[in-house]
């Protein structure tokens, strides 16, 4: 037998052998824990891989199967995924609001992608640590240093800036291509100039040294890295078998590409005050705990505001009635410069319902991120024992058709009037269900930012431009693509036909 044979027989022979170890350990834990534990119903699963063979029916995401399976299984059911011990899968807002509300210190732990480690300053960051003082630390100098209101405040100009620059380059660019634009880009470089300032102070307000763009290739990577990693903490142990370990191998270079992008923004903006890297400065943090807290910034930032941007515009391509309305009413009560204000945006209920809309009906991360009991607990009554993975579906609860009126619908005025879209439980049980930052203590801390960030671009494209198809007949692309959040699977690309003043 050659070399190659051998290192090929020696690794199936590996793998098969960690698989039946991976699953002797499972199924001992499982059938010890339902001792203590009575599971909730679930989809009946297969050794090993568990449910995934039903996860990708028919090519839906993970989140509208899960979504199918709780009208079957009740509010929250077992899920197995792969050979890993099961979660529960929270597909109601009672239950969610448990979890992430009333019980939130019981369910506070995370569940992570091993992979994740690599990014994250080992699981150091806002996002990925567990709820502790550490955390509660970070958090709150983030919201005493970026979010204060007197920052935000002393961002309006620049960020109404930023917008004036993204206009004219959308001209710019529809006239170099008989009036076809693809958003995403720009609405992406935009993001990243907002987010830069939020870390590294108001001084930062110009692409030096190509920053904009490093970052914006940096995040693009790690997201697509990320759908890889899910393979690895389904099966985890692919993470020793040298045909995954190459993108290990890429996890650590966009580490160090990260590092060599904020690295020397740290020691230019170091005297900066009133924002993020001011606080992470004057605490005993390594370099790369500071690194990787501000690149999480752009990493959760940047392509969800530009993404719900994008899909706002979608939609409003979809429906030219709602579009129009959008454009009336910002002709009636704002626009009194040059460009739609921050302060203008805040009286526009109208557009802000557009947004709420959009991101209901495709929420950025339509699975949240991943909880785990830190202690034993129960929810609904039912025991759960700690180390127990808990997964909430927003996508379900944004489509319960208990709560919302024809859900598959794009309908703003939902939001506006509960008689147009409100099912069960009229306006209160809606807002209960509409949690696409999440809720509780670990809500997202950028989500006023965000809501008002994707507003104000909003009602400035559609002041400015027409969007339209491209092709007479052929409108976008809705289709989903899930990686680390909800994305267009083709790419959004509209014509666009400048509004008359």
């Amino acid at each position: 037998m050659d070399g190659g044979n051998l290192w090929i027989s020696l690794t199936v022979l590996l793998g098969t052998v960690l698989i039946l170890v991976v699953k002797f350990r499972k199924r001992w834990w499982y059938l010890s824990s339902t001792e203590a534990m009575k599971w909730p119903s679930g989809p009946s699963k297969l050794p090993i891989i568990g449910n995934l063979h039903q996860l990708n029916k028919g090519g839906e995401l993970v989140h509208v199967t899960l979504a199918k399976m709780a009208r079957e299984h009740g509010k929250m059911m077992t899920v197995w995924f792969g050979g890993r011990q099961p979660s529960i899968v929270v597909s109601h807002h009672e239950v969610a609001w448990e979890v992430l509300v009333s019980k939130s210190a019981d369910y506070s732990s995370r569940t992570l992608p091993f992979m994740s480690k690599i990014t994250s300053a080992d699981w150091h960051t806002l996002a990925t640590s567990n709820l502790s003082p550490f955390w509660q630390t970070l958090r709150k100098g983030l919201q005493t240093s970026a979010l204060t209101p007197q920052t935000i405040s002393a961002q309006i100009q620049l960020q109404e800036e930023d917008i004036k620059n993204m206009i004219l380059s959308f001209r710019g660019e529809a006239s170099l291509n008989n009036g076809v634009v693809k958003p995403l880009l720009l609405l992406r470089r935009t993001t990243i100039q907002l987010i830069g300032r939020f870390c590294f102070g108001i001084e930062f307000n110009k692409d030096e040294n190509g920053f904009v763009e490093a970052m914006n290739v940096v995040v693009e990577d790690a997201i697509r890295l990320s759908g890889h990693a899910r393979i690895v903490y389904i099966f985890e142990f692919t993470r020793y078998i040298p045909g995954f370990r190459f993108l290990f191998k890429e996890a650590y270079e966009v580490k160090k590409r990260i590092e060599n992008i904020i690295r020397p923004y740290i020691d230019l903006y170091r005297s900066s005050t009133n924002c993020f890297l001011h606080f992470l400065l004057s605490q005993d943090y390594t370099e790369e705990v500071i690194i990787f807290n501000l690149y999480e910034l752009f990493l959760l930032a940047v392509d969800s505001t530009s993404m719900a941007t994008s899909w706002a515009l979608a939609f409003l391509i979809h429906n030219r009635d709602i579009q129009e309305k959008v454009y009336k009413e910002i002709r009636e009560i704002g626009q009194k410069s040059e460009i739609v204000t921050v302060e203008e945006v805040g009286k526009l209920k109208y557009v802000n319902a557009v947004v709420k809309e959009t991101t209901r009906m495709k929420p950025i991360a339509p699975l949240a991120v991943p909880h785990k009991a830190v202690r034993d607990s129960s929810l609904m009554g039912i025991k759960v024992n700690k180390n127990t993975p808990v997964l909430v579906n927003i996508y379900a609860m944004h489509y319960d058709p208990g709560i919302w009126t024809d859900p598959s619908k794009f309908m703003p005025e939902r939001f506006l009037d509960e008689d147009h879209g409100g099912g069960g439980g009229g306006m209160s049980a809606m807002e209960r269900s509409w949690i696409p930052f999440g809720a509780g203590r670990r809500i997202c801390a950028g989500m006023e930012v965000a809501k008002i960030q994707v507003a104000l671009t909003l009602a400035n494209l559609v002041n400015s431009f027409e969007w339209n198809n491209v092709r007479e007949g052929e409108l976008p692309d809705l289709t989903e693509d899930l990686t680390f959040i909800l994305r267009m699977k083709t790419q959004l690309v509209a014509r666009i036909v400048p509004r008359s003043s």
